[in-house]
């Protein structure tokens, strides 16, 4: 791995209580904490993995972040969003790899667009359409930040019809997402699969009954994930004593019959 230049973007771990973590960029110069300044140039040079310590003598291991720790700590939120756990398991079921197209509807924030982007780069695009301006504006600067060139995000309706065809999956996050069956399914390859996130169970009723009604996809599923950390202490190993159960009702299906 290479080493730490001045133009990086690290993960700052207090190695006395490492699910205390801070996404720092090293041009700012200087992080501080309530356990003292940190001198981010004197990271330049230096290796991923190395300990640093404040000028209180707190120590900080410095790591490369993952797109779980850019999402989680680096995303400006004004929208719920998907949730690490769902997320991954909706990649899985999608499929993605490098170099597919991948059509979005309901950007938000920017998290799972750039989930999605990471997933099918650095050949693949992801396609985005948001149609309030906030999010849309919200959800560029997200994605930027991350570093992403592989996506396209346009202030758009999905009512008003999509433009490209083709698509080898789709993530669809809005409110009433029966509405615009037959648009997605026009945009859709046969054989492509589609994930959809809804908060209630009405709104996945409400889904099931239309596509069901629409004979056009098969390998309709719905589920929900669980996960749950444990306390590392290996003479009593235990759970954490919270956990974030359910976050979202996910279902997914697959395209089928004539393009």
């Amino acid at each position: 791995m290479k080493a730490i230049s001045e133009r990086d973007v690290i993960l700052l771990a207090d190695f006395s209580a490492p699910e205390k973590r801070y996404l720092v960029k090293i041009s700012d110069g200087k992080f501080s904490t309530k356990h003292g300044e940190i001198d981010l140039s004197a990271l330049v040079g230096e290796n991923y993995g190395t300990i640093i310590a404040s000028h209180l003598g707190r120590k900080y291991v410095v790591l490369p972040p993952t797109i779980y720790d850019r999402i989680m700590l680096g995303v400006k939120r004004q929208t719920q969003i998907v949730y690490p756990k769902d997320s991954g398991y909706i990649i899985l079921w999608l499929g993605l790899k490098n170099g597919m197209r991948v059509f979005e509807c309901g950007a938000g924030s920017g998290a799972m667009t750039s989930v999605l982007a990471n997933a099918v780069a650095p050949d693949g695009i992801v396609v985005s359409y948001e149609r309030d301006e906030r999010f849309f504006e919200l959800s560029q600067y997200n994605v930027a930040s991350m570093g992403f060139d592989n996506v396209k995000i346009f202030h758009r309706d999905i009512g008003d019809g999509i433009d490209e065809n083709g698509f080898d999956a789709a993530f669809i996050d809005v409110r009433e997402p029966w509405l615009y069956i037959d648009e997605i399914s026009s945009a859709l390859s046969c054989g492509a699969p589609i994930a959809f996130v809804l908060p209630t169970t009405n709104q996945i009723q409400m889904l099931l009954k239309t596509l069901m009604n629409s004979e056009k996809y098969f390998d309709i599923r719905v589920a929900e994930t669980m996960l749950r950390f444990y306390k590392t202490v290996p003479e009593r190993l235990r759970p954490e004593d919270r956990m974030v159960a359910h976050t979202t009702y996910i279902l997914m299906a697959r395209k089928i019959g004539m393009e």
